[in-house]
């Protein structure tokens, strides 16, 4: 058990670990550290910290463990503001789902004081903010672990003991290889859909009219194009290198389809329909 756990924002993602760490007696106390007043109110009310407070002492004096769960545009800023509060040997953790822009400079600025790993747990909704927090949100969901060289042993089998504990399924990887591969099964398929959603403005119509139209297919395909865009900028542009590269690999399986829809070829298209397939069948 956690003696004291603090987060630092109390949004969906850092909402949702203070409703599950405080269900399951993951910590004897959940602190919270917010930018609001009224925020302290609600997660009183909404449950999601034992207490809250604007005051980075007070919110981190004495943790064990600090989760930080902002933007990724404030973390650094986050990250020098709470390190002078911050205990000898203190576990601090993020959930950022960029990695290689923010382990390094986390590393520089908590070391020695702090032991920093890098985390990203592959759980979300198109919802955001404190009222969207679920203390299931974590179970049965992948979480990535991102250690490097100067990562602290101790700390991180404490870090994934507390995911494992929240009920998901971890897993190691560098930041690099976190980066190229998150781009490809979460930044990528959310820039489809926000384009999938903004073909229809230039479709000709009225767009109402063909959105009433729209079957489940659609609205599954493009529920996280409803996502906060301030959020999705930071994550852009956190990791523009490997989402233009998996841009890159998506225009050219387009320019196939294409390819084969102006030839008329369906054994090709076919062939592209049934490795789709085979391939999402693996995932079921």
């Amino acid at each position: 058990m956690i003696n004291k756990l603090c987060i630092v924002g109390l949004g969906l993602i850092g909402g949702s670990v203070g409703l599950a760490a405080r269900k399951k007696h993951l910590a004897r106390a959940v602190v919270g550290l917010v930018r609001r007043r009224e925020s302290i109110a609600e997660a009183r009310r909404r449950g999601v910290a034992d207490r809250a407070t604007m005051d980075a002492e007070e919110a981190v004096g004495g943790s064990e463990m600090v989760i930080i769960a902002t933007p990724l545009g404030v973390m650094e800023r986050i990250a020098t503001t709470i390190r002078p509060f911050l205990s000898e040997g203190c576990i601090v953790t993020d959930v950022g789902s960029s990695k290689r822009c923010v382990v390094g400079p986390m590393e520089k600025i908590f070391h020695p004081r702090a032991h920093f790993v890098g985390v990203h747990p592959i759980a979300g909704s198109e919802q955001s903010g404190m009222r969207a927090a679920r203390e299931d949100l974590f179970e049965g969901t992948p979480c990535i672990l991102t250690p490097t060289r100067k990562t602290d042993r101790n700390a991180l089998k404490r870090v994934r003991d507390l995911w494992k504990n929240l009920g998901s399924s971890v897993s190691l990887m560098s930041p690099d290889d976190h980066d190229r591969i998150v781009a490809a099964i979460s930044h990528l398929p959310h820039l489809l859909a926000v384009a999938l959603v903004n073909c229809l403005a230039r479709m000709p119509g009225d767009v109402r009219k063909i959105l009433s139209c729209a079957g489940t297919g659609f609205k599954d395909s493009t529920r996280i194009a409803a996502s906060p865009a301030g959020m999705w900028v930071d994550i852009c542009l956190a990791n523009r290198d490997e989402i233009l590269r998996a841009l890159k690999t998506h225009q050219s399986e387009l320019a196939s389809v294409v390819k084969a829809l102006k030839r008329g070829d369906a054994a090709r298209l076919k062939d592209i329909l049934i490795r789709a397939r085979k391939l999402r069948k693996r995932m079921m």
